[in-house]
């Protein structure tokens, strides 16, 4: 769901692209000549900037703790660690490269100044100054360079190290200006890279933390060794010759080991002294910084006072509020007790719930269109979803209108494709798959399965994904297709799909933006979730020609065709495209939902909420 902070995770996310092109000249020069915040020749509506009374009729106010309430904790809060599993929350610490507008275009730089290719391979980055870590060190091209390199190091086990496997090196050209170099042309940029900045000083700490731990565990296996060496070596002495001698050199030889690993040791448990892990203290530039977290309880966060942006646009009293309390409550019912108990001010709220809180004259109730696409997708290279037949069998057995209005409550449109219905990329001609039953029918029977057939899947163990789950499976059921499905946790699921142990499973893909990493993702090998998948080698070449291609008006075709032809072959069957709500009690101001369409992230990022009376 979207929330008051909705669109910061996408903002940090974001990934979409406008290719700036800049004469030459040095970057202290191209600095000077750029403003990112003001009309250009590319960009010349900045009505996100607003924040007069066409933003809101009143004035914002400083203090008090928003008291927000999530399903779960939010997990580890290195955003390159799994799992993450509270986004809203990660965005308070971390921000971004870019921002996107209300097509998710890539429009406005963000913590990146401006960006320049010196060719297709080569790209100059140049980030703004003044921009300090929570921690308070900068925010400079050293530190850009020292998270890419320890996002590459293996050690340091990031999920994210993929998203880099272009680049070949970064350089510092200056202090605010990184030289990327790539094994292949970048038309997507921003898209790959992992979109939050972390301090250099916390990194190097959680580095030192982990060398400090390795150093200990070689120190304890050397000291367990040398007492066994020191054992046998008096038994030996017992019995004299040349036996002793060679157990007391073999003890010599030990402690001397030990003793180099000693002050290996002390050298880099020095160095960790006072630091603390990144899972559990993010340090990043954002609005929020920790201030205490009880994992399953509860999550708070303070306000930082240094935040750049609020200084960089003249509004220094930003962010508003004091700070945020995340409280952990599982139960939707409960959730929304607590809400109009006045126990806390927003929270996700389930699509059963909307109609009881739309007229709730103590609430604002917003919805919009959502880049969110729940979908079914299938095991493309064992069992009978491999036939293309059964697959498209299974897709017209979905009654997606009845499905909408069963488990969505009418908040949600008919999917025809991955992309949604108005993101920039998604190509207009197609439509949903039809409901036809009798086509299923006779398709089953030409693929061999006249009496129909089981599948086995999953689908993740939250209510509202149960209740999807449900009701597929009985439109399934009445065309003779048993779906057996499991409800798991996502790491379960993850196994399972690794293993090839599904044929077809229920899912939603979030935060849609550049159709780069979506369709990579999906529909490439080298995505993440391309285990059992299309095998469409058309499909594969076109995803990496359009990541090839600078010119965004040449890219969009490209996309129209990878989706036909995945429409074509029944990749998988798209859903629906998600509605979002946004709920929260009156006396928290300033979410204008007609801003937030139309500029998305632009606006989010920029525009924090507050109370009416400085507190709740």
């Amino acid at each position: 769901m979207k929330l008051i902070h909705k669109g910061l995770i996408a903002m940090s996310l974001a990934l979409m692209i406008t290719i700036v092109t800049v004469q030459a000249g040095s970057a202290e020069e191209k600095a000077k000549e750029y403003d990112p915040w003001a009309f250009t020749k590319k960009h010349t509506d900045t009505g996100w900037m607003e924040w007069g009374k066409k933003y809101w009729p009143t004035k914002p106010v400083r203090g008090g703790y928003l008291r927000r309430a999530h399903p779960v904790y939010i997990g580890l809060m290195n955003p390159n660690h799994w799992p993450v599993n509270d986004w809203a929350s990660i965005v308070y610490f971390y921000e971004g490269r870019m921002s996107f507008d209300g097509q998710y275009k890539q429009r406005n730089p963000y913590i990146v100044e401006r960006w320049e290719f010196v060719n297709p391979n080569t790209l100059l980055e140049i980030y703004k100054r003044g921009i300090t870590f929570h921690d308070g060190t900068p925010l400079t091209a050293h530190s850009m360079k020292y998270l890419v390199d320890w996002i590459n190091d293996k050690k340091n086990g990031c999920w994210s190290r993929g998203l880099q496997a272009r680049i070949k090196k970064v350089e510092v050209l200056d202090d605010y200006t990184l030289k990327w170099n790539m094994t292949e042309p970048w038309g997507t940029y921003p898209v790959g890279m992992m979109g939050f900045f972390i301090s250099e000083k916390a990194l190097k700490g959680d580095v030192a933390i982990r060398e400090a731990k390795s150093w200990a565990g070689k120190v304890k296996r050397a000291k367990k060794k040398t007492a066994k060496l020191e054992k046998k070596a008096k038994k030996a002495e017992a019995k004299g010759g040349e036996t002793a001698a060679k157990a007391k050199s073999k003890v010599t030889k030990a402690k001397k080991t030990l003793a180099k690993l000693e002050a290996q040791y002390a050298e880099v448990a020095a160095r960790a002294e006072g630091a603390k892990s990144t899972d559990t203290h993010p340090v990043g530039t954002g609005p929020f910084m920790l201030e205490e977290a009880r994992p399953g309880n509860y999550l708070k966060v303070k306000r930082n006072p240094d935040w750049w942006f609020g200084k960089s646009v003249g509004h220094p009293e930003m962010p508003y509020f004091d700070g945020i309390k995340v409280t952990i409550i599982p139960d939707p019912a409960i959730r929304l007790a607590n809400l109009r108990a006045g126990k806390i001010d927003t929270m996700g709220i389930s699509k059963s719930q909307y109609r009881m809180v739309k007229n709730d004259p103590n609430l604002y109730v917003h919805t919009s269109v959502d880049n969110y696409t729940s979908f079914l997708f299938f095991n493309h290279v064992k069992g009978p979803c491999k036939d293309p037949r059964i697959r498209k069998a299974i897709s017209h057995a979905i009654d997606r209108k009845a499905l909408i209005a069963g488990t969505q409550f009418g908040l949600a449109r008919s999917a025809s494709c991955f992309l949604p219905g108005d993101h920039w990329a998604h190509n207009p001609n197609l439509e949903p798959v039809p409901y036809d039953p009798e086509l299923t029918k006779r398709l089953l029977k030409e693929a061999g399965f006249p009496k129909g057939l089981t599948i086995r899947g999953t689908s993740f163990s939250t209510q509202d994904a149960n209740t999807v789950a449900v009701a597929v499976k009985s439109m399934l059921l009445e065309v003779g297709i048993d779906w057996k499905v499991d409800s798991l946790e996502p790491a379960a699921i993850s196994d399972r799909h690794k293993n090839l142990e599904f044929d077809m499973s229920f899912t939603g893909q979030p935060y849609i933006q550049d159709p780069d990493p979506t369709f990579t993702g999906r529909y490439h090998p080298q995505g993440g979730h391309h285990f059992g998948r299309t095998d469409n080698k058309e499909v594969f070449a076109l995803i990496e020609k359009a990541r090839h291609e600078f010119d965004e008006a040449k890219r969009q075709p490209i996309y129209w065709e990878i989706e036909k032809r995945l429409y074509e072959e029944y990749a998988d069957v798209w859903l629906w495209w998600n509605v979002a709500v946004s709920v929260y009690r009156k006396d928290v101001q300033g979410w204008n939902n007609e801003m937030w369409i139309k500029y998305r992230t632009a606006f989010s990022g920029t525009h924090p909420l507050w109370f009416k009376d400085g507190h709740p």
